[in-house]
């Protein structure tokens, strides 16, 4: 058992997970208590633990036909039965924290319908040109229900900078596979746009978040993320796009958290 806790973590797409969790952490923490945010964390986590595990099941035919040996499932590190029960007990999780935890009640159901829109990407609307509205619509909830249940009153621009993050890092997710995805029929809105408009669009997204940012909060950190942003318009290797996408994506929510008072 020892032996799959490193390939379930894998599958469950990690270093993301563990950023946006991260996050969740710091901006909970930011206004309320430790235990308070502490128990959002561990909610976001789990639902966190659906979205990529549900991934890499419902992506797994498709992984093994162009021999993705970075994917547990595929490479055989870890059995389908095995991170079905991890699945099945994450969803359990989820169930009785938004029921008894600090991300609860109305929020706790805003949280819900984020893992659900997530879910629902992996298992069809990324095959769409709407293949973005589960990024903006689960990222842009993010702050408005972590703020909602620690009792902080959000704001509109807080909504529109995670779905523009959000968008963002969806566009910059798919540089690598574009072709890989096409052979699929895979035609969602980034493969329809293509590598170069792809870059574009992340380059405004993470821009004009940042802008949003520096006008709301005329923090002068937010005009380096802003500017750091025009890296994508440059040729910058593929497989570096989403790394740098969540490093722009961290630096954004990082401002916006200690802006908070």
């Amino acid at each position: 058992m020892r032996a799959q806790i490193i390939p379930i973590l894998r599958a469950a797409h990690f270093i993301p997970t563990l950023a946006v969790t991260s996050l969740s952490f710091a901006l909970a923490f930011r206004t309320s208590q430790a235990t308070t945010a502490l128990s959002i964390a561990i909610t976001v986590l789990t639902g966190q633990l659906i979205v990529g595990w549900s991934n890499d099941l419902i992506d797994y035919s498709d992984d093994l036909a162009h021999d993705r040996q970075n994917k547990p499932l595929v490479a055989g590190a870890i059995s389908a039965r095995t991170l079905q029960f991890a699945l099945a007990l994450a969803c359990l999780a989820l169930m009785l924290l938004t029921l008894f935890g600090a991300l609860s009640g109305f929020f706790g159901l805003l949280h819900l319908f984020a893992v659900l829109s997530a879910v629902a990407y992996n298992a069809k609307l990324k095959e769409t040109p709407l293949s973005f509205l589960p990024y903006l619509f689960s990222f842009g909830l993010l702050p408005i229900f972590i703020l909602g249940a620690t009792n902080y009153e959000s704001e509109l621009w807080m909504g529109v900078i995670g779905a523009l993050f959000g968008v963002g890092l969806h566009l910059a997710n798919v540089f690598k596979d574009l072709e890989q995805d096409r052979e699929s029929g895979i035609f969602g809105l980034p493969q329809i746009l293509g590598e170069k408009f792809c870059r574009i669009g992340c380059a405004l997204c993470f821009g004009t978040g940042s802008l949003i940012l520096f006008g709301t909060t005329e923090s002068n950190a937010s005009l380096a993320v802003a500017s750091a942003a025009a890296v994508f318009l440059l040729p910058i290797p593929a497989r570096f796009a989403f790394p740098y996408a969540m490093a722009l994506g961290a630096a954004v929510m990082t401002v916006l958290i200690s802006t908070i008072s």
